[in-house]
């Protein structure tokens, strides 16, 4: 009779920890699951900051060569203006200033800096 009761004893509480475990395992898959979740939108908020701030980038970038352009020709301009002497070694310069094409820096820069693929300049997001 002890024997029977140990045993229903045993029996009980080894269902009762097969509950426990099982509770235990549903509560981790289900923090599991939030966290994939979580873990995905947070990757897809990343992946879009970073299409946007590499657009950004680029325009940024643009524009820095389009301004340093304009203040290398304003100089130049001025040098040819003030010093007609040095007119043989501006002119080279100037030459090659006018060949600037700030739209191929901008694919350089994207090559160089490996900010993805180059997207067209008028691309809206």
């Amino acid at each position: 009779m002890k024997t029977q009761q140990l045993e229903i004893k045993l029996n009980n509480k080894m269902e009762d920890d097969i509950k426990k475990a099982w509770r235990k395992s549903t509560q981790a898959g289900d923090e599991l699951m939030c966290c994939v979740d979580l873990y995905k939108q947070a990757q897809s908020k990343w992946f879009e900051e970073m299409v946007t701030t590499t657009l950004e980038l680029e325009w940024l970038q643009v524009e820095r060569v389009e301004i340093i352009q304009q203040h290398l020709c304003q100089y130049t301009q001025l040098w040819h203006e003030t010093d007609m002497l040095n007119q043989s070694t501006v002119e080279p310069v100037d030459q090659l200033l006018q060949k600037v094409e700030p739209a191929k820096d901008r694919e350089l820069w994207v090559r160089e800096h490996k900010t993805g693929n180059i997207r067209p300049v008028d691309m809206e997001i």
